[in-house]
């Protein structure tokens, strides 16, 4: 455990004595591509780092419509910042399921954020994180509001191509909020226009600059 807690980027760079004594209270689990991690409200005394894989949150509205948020990747910490700072439990804002086969790090919420409050180090590096988060969502909000469809293609095949030839064409279609027939209408342009080609059904990239230009 001791060495695949000083193996990530989150506790990596803390002194051995403090990794250590997070070691205790730390569990690693596997997790398979559709399970629940947990669901929307749900209070929860962990706190989860993304060790392999990744993680799909979503809402369901009224009338049991799935709507996409995002998704967080290796390495990534899935917490409510403003309940490390208290005595709440933790809970949930949204449903959270696998879209791989995963690994998660499940950190004892409560002890962890006994020792953050004694630890300056460790608290800065939950600080560090935390705005890494923030930057993340804002990135998500501006594709989501002022992208076009092309330009979420285009962002995602630049930022994202492993996932985007991994998923299926509705689950991409699903992720950037728009039908699968009109994202395959934008691969065939961006085909077309020798931005990207098809091979075996995957995507790859012809033109680096055109393609970020579609969205910068």
């Amino acid at each position: 455990m001791l060495e695949k807690l000083q193996s990530t980027p989150l506790l990596g760079s803390l002194p051995v004595e403090l990794v250590e004594e997070i070691s205790l209270f730390c569990k690693i689990k596997k997790f398979t591509k559709n399970e629940v991690l947990f669901y929307e409200n749900d209070e929860v005394e962990t706190i989860y780092y993304i060790l392999k894989g990744s993680v799909k949150f979503y809402k369901v509205d009224r009338f049991d419509n799935e709507i996409f948020l995002y998704k967080l990747s290796k390495n990534s910490l899935i917490f409510d910042l403003s309940k490390l700072c208290d005595e709440y439990i933790l809970q949930c804002f949204a449903n959270a399921e696998f879209i791989e086969e995963s690994e998660i790090l499940a950190i004892d919420a409560k002890k962890f954020k006994a020792l953050m409050k004694k630890d300056q180090k460790l608290m800065r590096r939950i600080m560090k994180e935390s705005f890494l988060m923030i930057q993340q969502m804002q990135c998500i909000i501006s594709r989501d509001i002022v992208f076009d469809g092309t330009a979420k293609v285009a962002h995602m095949i630049d930022n994202d191509l492993k996932d985007f030839n991994m998923l299926k064409k509705h689950e991409i279609a699903y992720m950037l909020h728009m039908q699968p027939e009109t994202l395959s209408r934008i691969l065939k342009k961006l085909t077309r226009n020798s931005i990207i080609r098809m091979e075996n059904n995957q995507v790859a990239v012809q033109d680096s600059k055109e393609l970020k230009d579609i969205y910068s």
